[in-house]
């Protein structure tokens, strides 16, 4: 089993707003360095909910470790294609290709029917655009419905 740094929550919340791109870029490179051997259980911390200008190196930091150990990120970053401008989502979609259809649709449809619980058109259009950008079709999705509902409100945007 590899050793891994096990650092308390909070150590990993302070190293997780030191990559903060608007931070020098040692603090940050040091912050990436520490993050990259937590513990697996503790990968969900890398992407702050409150913390944008932490998303892209923190995607980063996810992409690199690979899959399996990067599990308990995978929600938070499909919560990054809510909009593909954000920092870290294109890279987001990067992962999820390199993670392969079976992992990545089910966190791709849950933020789907996120979306259409809240009715939010324009999260749906960005959702469609990260399945288009992975080949994911409707019948990848355990639900075809969200998949069709999904394209619908991106059509409709366009």
């Amino acid at each position: 089993m590899p050793d891994y740094l096990n650092l308390e929550d909070e150590e990993i919340i302070y190293y997780v707003y030191n990559l903060n791109w608007h931070l020098p870029q040692e603090i940050q490179d040091e912050a990436m360095e520490i993050l990259s051997e937590i513990q697996p259980e503790k990968v969900g911390f890398i992407i702050p909910k409150y913390g944008k200008p932490c998303w892209q190196n923190g995607v980063g930091i996810i992409k690199d470790m690979g899959y399996p150990r990067n599990k308990e990120a995978l929600p938070k970053l499909a919560s990054l294609l809510q909009d593909r401008n954000w920092p870290g989502a294109l890279e987001a979609i990067e992962t999820f290709e390199q993670l392969g259809k079976k992992i990545s649709v089910p966190h791709i449809e849950k933020e789907c029917v996120e979306a259409i619980k809240c009715n939010n058109n324009d999260w749906l259009e960005h959702l469609y655009f990260a399945t288009e950008s992975l080949d994911i079709t409707e019948l990848d999705f355990s639900n075809p419905v969200t998949y069709q509902l999904m394209k619908k409100a991106a059509e409709e945007l366009n």
